[in-house]
């Protein structure tokens, strides 16, 4: 943990304003370790929330004990066997324990606040203080000013009317804001779909005339920073020569930072073919397997096909060409014909 966080986490030990300004994110809990709950999923026994902390049992009563208002106010309280909420968590408790202090999730945080020496109490604060840090992080990227959708729609615009395709302008733009095309494309999408287009939507807010007016100032403001900057430059030559490095090194982070966007976005396009190629190699697979099966039916076929044409020319053979002999009378024989007898006893003729 940094010093500053470090700073920060002792805030909550000596703060009541900042446990209170965090007691609500109790979902933290549970993804620094698993929380052992009673059968009613709310609370805690005090053993429990020992076990949680890892420290002694003792020390979470004397924390409990020394900002008593704090937890009665989160929902500590102590019932017995006539009070009604004990027969939803006596599943839970030792044989002949029939009294038993309950310690809601507020509670289980508000101890992890003040706990100084437990391992998993720090873990508590530390993710706290780096929840909300990336949250607002987050918050900053995520908000858009009616001088970056003019900004979005100007570049969209300008790419497409270049020939290059909406994702290409989308990503031209994500260098431009710095920020991931992905979030762009939404915003593009989300503005799109609510006013039917970005055009739409500057039309609707009169963005265009209010734009030109803040990008006048704009420019106006750049143009005397310029100035300055470039008198104070002429005056100090080391600041100059400094200020050039920085750039420099500014601008390489800015191409690290657009470079690791780019690997990211192919990461994604080479993961989306592979999906693509598994898939195609099921289809592969699955015609493999009916082509094998077609063979086997041909295959089939053709041998049926020679029993049917055999039997066929037997059965034509017996009616065109012969009689048994039994039903031949001698005076009836035409002449110039010869019988013979074949195996199955039919007579075959002969010229």
């Amino acid at each position: 943990m940094g010093a500053l966080l470090k700073l920060q986490a002792e805030n909550f030990v000596e703060d009541k304003n900042v446990r209170d300004q965090y007691i609500n994110k109790t979902e933290v809990l549970q993804k620094v370790k698993s929380l052992s709950l009673l059968p009613d999923n709310q609370h805690m026994t005090v053993k429990a929330v020992a076990e949680y902390y890892e420290v002694e049992y003792q020390t979470i009563i004397n924390v409990l004990n020394r900002h008593k208002s704090e937890f009665e106010k989160d929902g500590v309280k102590t019932i017995n066997n006539k009070d009604e909420g004990y027969f939803k968590v006596k599943e839970a408790l030792s044989t002949g324990q029939f009294i038993v202090k309950l310690v809601p999730r507020k509670a289980i945080l508000r101890v992890g606040m003040l706990l100084r020496d437990s391992e998993v109490a720090i873990k508590v604060r530390d993710y706290l203080l780096r929840v909300e840090e990336v949250s607002t992080e987050e918050q900053k990227r995520s908000i858009w000013s009616d001088h970056d959708v003019i900004k979005l729609n100007g570049i969209m615009k300008d790419e497409m009317s270049k020939g290059n395709s909406k994702w290409g302008a989308i990503r031209k733009a994500a260098k431009a804001f710095n920020k991931n095309p992905h979030a762009v494309y939404q915003k593009y999408l989300y503005v799109s779909k609510k006013h039917g287009s970005l055009d739409e939507y500057i039309n609707k807010n009169i963005l265009l005339f209010l734009n030109k007016e803040s990008e006048e100032i704009h420019k106006a403001e750049i143009e005397v920073t310029d100035q300055n900057l470039k008198q104070e430059t002429e005056h100090t030559p080391l600041v100059g020569a400094f200020q050039t490095k920085i750039n420099r090194m500014l601008e390489s982070m800015k191409n690290a930072y657009e470079l690791e966007s780019v690997i990211n976005e192919l990461k994604l396009e080479v993961k989306d073919l592979k999906h693509k190629l598994e898939i195609r190699d099921l289809e592969i697979t699955t015609f493999d397997e009916s082509l094998a099966k077609r063979d086997r039916i041909i295959s089939k076929l053709k041998k049926e096909k020679v029993a049917l044409e055999t039997s066929v020319k037997a059965i034509r053979k017996i009616v065109l060409n012969g009689t048994k002999t039994s039903n031949i009378e001698e005076n009836s024989k035409p002449e110039g014909l010869t019988y013979t007898h074949d195996k199955s006893g039919i007579v075959e003729v002969k010229n």
